[in-house]
């Protein structure tokens, strides 16, 4: 019995004479009364305690449909133990990836999570219901324990990516232009909130959004590269150099500056897989972006001209 159910028992009971606006009020009240009741007596109410409830709320004229509806609401209350039992509250938890620094995180079903630079992850303490869902802002790579009877939903401003068990990389930063998903393994479905859409994608193939257009696209992409800044790693394959100095910016904690859209068509192809420090980073690109300079301060703020 559901509480439209319940709420149908007290309609049919209220009579013609009564506004629909006043029927759903005075059932709100009638059941906070009986919640809270229940609430101070742990959930044990004696039926004539109720009766005396509902019968003072509807007046003697629909008695009769108030002892169905108490019979109905009694079940509900005086049903099975297990069914009874008052679901423990879920705290939720958070963690942040502070800049320059990359976090693990272990989930209440083992599934496990690499949070990037600026990231950051919410999620409870408790997988309840039918979904394990998290929310993210920043970039993750996520390694989802299996579980064919509850989904795994990771939240993003703009998209939900929905899985069982499955490896993938997530870039959702609020302040990137782009945001995407990348799949390394079994198969997920990306919900674009913009357009309703749900769209599936396979082993090495990115979904990507524009946050400006509303883009949507599709593509073929190395996964290992794409994560590879969870093994320290930076990968760049015909990358913007504003995108390429905002990932130096994320890696290294530092502030960059670039004071001149002349760079702004340059694209590079770099891959720095043996943790090179951040005045190599910048000299490599610098040679490969003819009549790029760069500067740092005292503060280590670097100024690129």
């Amino acid at each position: 019995m559901t509480d439209k159910d319940f709420f149908n028992i007290w309609n049919h009971s209220s009579g013609d004479e009564v506004s629909k606006s006043e029927i759903r009020d005075s059932y709100s009240k009638v059941v906070r009364r009986i919640e809270k009741i229940e609430g101070q007596n742990g959930n044990r109410i004696h039926s004539k305690k109720l009766r005396k409830i509902f019968l003072y709320s509807l007046g003697t004229a629909a008695a009769i449909m108030a002892i169905a509806f108490l019979s109905i609401y009694a079940y509900k209350i005086y049903r099975p133990q297990k069914a009874l039992a008052v679901a423990e509250p879920i705290e939720y938890l958070e963690v942040r990836a502070g800049a320059g620094e990359i976090k693990n995180v272990t989930l209440p079903d083992s599934s496990k999570i690499t949070l990037n630079s600026g990231s950051l992850i919410i999620y409870p303490d408790k997988f309840a219901g039918s979904k394990r869902n998290v929310y993210l802002s920043g970039e993750a790579v996520f390694d989802v324990t299996h579980d064919e009877q509850k989904p795994f939903e990771v939240s993003t401003a703009d998209f939900i990516v929905k899985v069982h068990g499955t490896k993938f990389n997530v870039s959702a930063y609020g302040d990137d232009e782009n945001e995407s998903a990348t799949l390394c393994r079994g198969t997920v479905s990306v919900l674009c909130r913009s357009d309703g859409r749900e769209y599936v994608i396979s082993p090495d193939q990115q979904w990507s959004i524009a946050k400006s257009t509303g883009e949507v696209t599709v593509k073929g992409i190395s996964s290992q590269e794409e994560i590879s800044w969870a093994s320290d790693m930076l990968c760049f394959n015909s990358a913007p150099i504003r995108d390429i100095l905002r990932e130096i910016e994320r890696r290294f904690g530092v502030k960059i500056y670039l004071a001149t859209n002349k760079y702004d068509d340059s694209v590079i192809t770099a891959k720095f897989i043996h943790e090179e420090g951040l005045k190599d980073i910048l000299n490599a690109v610098s040679k490969l972006v003819p009549g790029m300079k760069w500067r740092a301060n005292q503060e280590g703020d670097i100024f690129i001209k």
